[in-house]
């Protein structure tokens, strides 16, 4: 959530500074109230071009540089003001297909945002900007709806369009059955049940466990007075390596009689800025050639995580033909199949 928070961020602070390049106190009421209510128009094309034209005048201001200076201290809970102006900026942009100047906006935010490392929001911006984009463009919300659902700036509740009313059939309830308890000597099963592994095959022991970014034991040298990442793993900002889950799956199969397996996604390393769907299938696959090395002739239910999209927490609906989840499906039906479903 926060490197998606900070994509849509960046669109919103910088394009105000980027493009708002004319002091406002020439602009009238009318003007701007316009600009955040109603969609653009030729009016709003020929201020978007004053506005560019002042860009020089701008930058150059004392009161631009300060603003500059405090964005590298800014935090995600001043985003609503922010989002309030930028919102129909950005709309405004996208109608004009003026994409790069996002683009260009957004590399000034990352550079800027000292709250956040440069790679990974950059990563962020790369792998969601388009999703972005396309509800931008195709949401039918308001600016302030918008706004809501993104950061939390009005309850959702204030809003009729997010409110969900689900009819349930006009039928009785039947009669509570409360569960029986299995008969003393009934057979009995034992499950093995894997959630939220996050295997990083990236990691490298002895390396940074206290880093700028979201994942860290993955490379660098420790700080002075600082443990490196230990071998097994460590209790920092760090996910675990095979070598981890593969022991611990092994001494479990050692002690224990499975008679079948759960594994419920989330399989991947937390390092949603900089993944493919290739990285996604290789863990995916890794680990599922693990499990049934370890566990041989066991049937395996497997399903995904919010971590197994490639970008992370996005799967599209059946009706988005283009960039859907098909690729994700078919390797998942693919296992079922593997495993004896």
């Amino acid at each position: 959530m926060m490197l998606r928070n900070s994509c849509v961020f960046a669109l919103v602070f910088f394009l105000t500074i980027k493009i708002l390049t004319i002091d406002t106190r020439s602009i009238s009421e009318n003007t701007i109230e316009s600009i955040l209510n109603n969609p653009t128009n030729d009016t709003h094309r020929k201020l978007l071009h004053a506005f560019t034209g002042y860009r020089h005048r701008f930058e150059q201001s004392p009161n631009f540089k300060a603003l500059r200076w405090n964005a590298r201290n800014l935090k995600i809970e001043g985003l609503c003001e922010l989002c309030d102006i930028g919102a129909p900026l950005v709309r405004l942009l996208l109608e004009l297909k003026e994409t790069a100047l996002i683009n260009e906006a957004v590399s000034l935010f990352c550079k800027e945002y000292k709250s956040l490392d440069e790679n990974v929001c950059l990563g962020a911006a790369h792998e969601y900007m388009g999703v972005v984009f396309q509800v931008v463009e195709l949401a039918p919300l308001t600016n302030k709806q918008l706004c809501a659902l993104a950061f939390d700036c009005q309850p959702q509740t204030d809003f009729p369009v997010f409110s969900w009313n689900v009819t349930f059939p006009n039928k009785p309830k039947p009669t509570p059955r409360p569960p029986q308890p299995p008969s003393s000597g009934s057979p009995i099963l034992n499950v093995l049940h894997l959630s939220d592994i996050h295997v990083d095959f990236a990691y490298k022991p002895g390396s940074q466990a206290d880093c700028s970014q979201p994942l860290c034991c993955r490379q660098g040298q420790p700080a002075p007075g600082h443990a490196g990442a230990g071998f097994w793993g460590d209790y920092r900002n760090c996910d675990i390596p095979y070598w981890t889950a593969e022991a611990t799956l092994k001494y479990a199969a050692e002690i224990e009689k499975v008679d079948f397996i759960y594994y419920t996604g989330d399989l991947p390393a937390h390092n949603v800025w900089n993944q493919s769907r290739a990285d996604q299938l290789y863990s995916i696959n890794t680990i599922n050639n693990m499990l049934a090395k370890i566990f041989p002739n066991k049937t395996i239910y497997s399903a995904v995580g919010n971590h197994e999209a490639a970008p992370c927490n996005l799967y599209p609906t059946p009706n988005i033909k283009t960039d859907n989840i098909s690729w994700l499906y078919e390797v998942l039906a693919d296992n079922w199949i593997r495993f004896g479903l």
